[in-house]
């Protein structure tokens, strides 16, 4: 694996027990609406807020009074059925209302369609078989209701985990498509090890096998049909071996798709999403050259291209989160976040931000906090520029399992959603910046670096001050090493080969942390 100068291969912050994030200068406020288990939210041109909820749902809400109105209520919806559980290890069927979407041209009354996922029963009662299928409706302005609704994509697969469920609308050179992200629709095989007998039925094996659905980014054209260019004909498939893909991001400037996943145990990925590449799972987690999986090395070193797929080659991650293999750790100790959407920040308002993704996360645990993860991209849009930045993570309590997000069209505001983990309820919460920069208290997160990562006996770490106390923790959170910033280099000769967390206190008080490994 060759990376441009300068890039670091694990950029990610973490928190370890005992750290601290501060607090970003932003104004957190709460709209009044009340939320039943919310997925989706979607800043309309309309300057209304669209989301989906729980049991077939899609809802339309005010950004500024709050007030919301359920436009929609899919009668077919299906919760699911005891039948269909896996009783040898206690799982039950996937169900629920995931993705919603906007046509790209959903101003002009003749296409304002919305078009949202959820699961519905494609067998009977007695013999349930639960699928998902996407509907679109057609949104009257004038009317302010729904005037017709139909299915348009059916017989999308579920399973036991691992469901996907993100949708997304966009025009790209002038045609409009929809995306449909699917997971690999299994249980993992470390975590719940009696669920498949044998292990080769389990769906998550099928995540590379372009004839199946689960595992891979779908492509359509908005009346539901394969366009002709797909990666193979007649086949929706436009990426494959994805894990858990909850998260689509459109970037409009550079026309690039991204996909953010969930890893198991290690490696949350961000992709650039280019047709007909395999993205790797569930023989290859994260970066092709770290080998942090037995047998990805030598997958990588002998990959042979799908007979009949252009394009296809194995095709590594923007970024990651951990790295670091996770044996015998509890759930709450492994660095994973659980990333379930985000969206590109190109607006100028928030300075620091431009041309960024901003992920939201689901998981707190010993060693992570749910917040908004910040990746600053190169001028391409195919690279990080800076170090990844957290922020809201203070309020990690207050917030809970952030969703989704959603950005006001002057890109002052952001909008959160979480499902669950905050005491206040399902809300969405407000965040809107009250100062004219993007900082920290004590420190500017882009400012400290560290190279080189990989390294060996000697880092270096800019943007911090000669005398900042430079410390080094196992990924278990204990402290390996401290020392003193001398010039812009530090020892670390005395360290083992591993994964470390460095914890860089500036001499204003401020606190950066990034994750390093020795060679």
């Amino acid at each position: 694996m060759k990376h441009a100068p300068g890039y670091l291969v694990l950029l990610f912050s973490i928190i370890v027990p005992g750290l601290t994030v501060h607090a970003q200068q932003f104004t957190r406020t709460q709209l009044p609406t009340t939320l039943e288990s919310p997925w989706e939210i979607t800043y309309g041109p309309d300057n209304h807020l669209w989301l989906t909820e729980s049991n077939g749902r899609v809802s339309r809400v005010d950004p500024v009074s709050g007030n919301k109105s359920v436009i929609f209520t899919a009668p077919d919806y299906f919760a699911g059925s005891d039948l269909e559980n896996n009783t040898a290890c206690n799982l039950t069927m996937g169900t629920g209302t995931f993705g919603l979407a906007l046509h790209p041209d959903f101003q002009n009354p003749d296409s304002a369609f919305v078009y949202f996922l959820y699961s519905y029963n494609s067998g009977s009662q007695n013999a349930p078989a639960t699928k998902f299928k996407v509907r679109r409706l057609k949104w009257s302005a004038a009317q302010q209701q729904v005037t017709e609704n139909v299915d348009l994509i059916t017989m999308l697969p579920s399973g036991f985990d691992h469901l996907g469920g993100r949708v997304m609308a966009v025009k790209r050179n002038g045609k409009n498509y929809l995306f449909v992200s699917i997971g690999d629709n299994g249980a993992s095989e470390d975590n719940s090890p009696t669920c498949y007998t044998p292990q080769s039925t389990n769906p998550n094996n099928q995540a590379q096998n372009p004839l199946t659905k689960n595992g891979k980014i779908h492509r359509f054209n908005m009346n539901g049909s394969v366009p002709s260019d797909n990666p193979l004909a007649g086949n929706s498939m436009y990426t494959r071996g994805h894990r858990n893909p909850q998260g689509l991001i459109y970037n409009p400037v550079k026309d690039i798709l991204y996909d953010v996943e969930h890893g198991d145990r290690t490696d949350d990925e961000i992709n650039v999403l280019e047709g007909g590449k395999n993205y790797g799972w569930k023989y290859v987690r994260g970066y092709h050259g770290d080998n942090n999986y037995p047998g990805e090395a030598a997958y990588v070193a002998n990959y042979s291209p799908y007979p009949g797929i252009a394009n296809d080659g194995l095709k590594e991650p923007l970024a990651t989160w951990c790295s670091v293999p996770q044996p015998g750790f509890a759930p709450d100790q492994w660095c994973t976040v659980a990333p379930s959407d985000g969206i590109y920040y190109g607006s100028p308002a928030i300075t620091q931000w431009t041309n960024s993704l901003l992920v939201v996360t689901l998981k707190d645990g010993t060693n992570v906090r749910r917040g908004v993860h910040q990746f600053k991209l190169n001028e391409a849009g195919t690279a990080l520029q800076d170090t990844p930045a957290l922020y809201f993570a203070d309020d990690h309590d207050k917030n809970g399992r952030l969703r989704d997000i959603a950005v006001s069209p002057d890109g002052k505001k952001i909008y959160l959603i979480n499902n669950g983990g905050s005491p206040t309820g399902d809300r969405i919460t407000v965040y809107e910046q009250n100062t004219s920069s993007v900082t920290e208290t004590g420190y500017n997160p882009s400012l400290i670096s560290i190279f080189p990562n990989p390294g060996e006996d000697r880092l270096q770490i800019t943007g911090a001050k000669e005398q900042s106390v430079v410390e080094f923790y196992s990924v278990m959170g204990s402290l390996a090493a401290s020392e003193t910033l001398s010039g812009n280099t530090v020892s670390t000769a005395a360290l083992s080969h591993g994964c470390y967390v460095v914890k860089v206190i500036a001499v204003d008080g401020g606190i950066k942390m990034l994750s390093w490994i020795k060679k």
